[in-house]
C-alpha cells in the first residue's frame, strides 16, 4: 500500500502482473479523466480571475493611450493648418 493510499480506497486488479492497484489508477489507464484537487482547481479560478483584472486593466488604459494620441493629432492637424495659412502667430507658438 502506498503513502497516499487510503485504506478505504477500492482495489483494482491489474491485469499486467496481477497486482492490486487502486481503481483510481485502473480507470486513469482506461481513458477516465483524473479529478483534480481542490488545491489546484482554487489555483486555477484565482489565476483566472487576476488575469481577467489585469487584462480589462490593459483595455482601459490602452483606450485612454489612444484617446490621447487622437487629442495629440487633432493639435498637430490645426497647427498644420495654421502654418500653411502663413498665420505667424501659429508658427512662432510651436517653438
Amino acid at each position: 500500500m502506498s503513502e497516499i493510499q487510503s485504506i478505504t480506497e477500492p482495489k483494482a486488479e491489474n491485469s499486467v502482473n496481477g497486482t492490486a492497484a487502486p481503481a483510481a489508477q485502473a480507470d486513469a489507464g482506461a481513458g477516465a479523466p483524473a479529478a483534480k484537487p481542490p488545491f489546484v482547481e482554487t489555483l486555477r479560478e484565482l489565476g483566472t480571475s487576476w488575469a481577467e483584472t489585469a487584462i480589462g486593466y490593459g483595455k482601459i488604459a490602452l483606450e485612454n493611450a489612444a484617446r490621447a494620441l487622437e487629442r495629440g493629432a487633432g493639435k498637430l492637424g490645426e497647427l498644420q493648418g495654421k502654418l500653411k495659412k502663413g498665420d505667424v502667430a501659429a508658427a512662432e507658438g510651436a517653438r
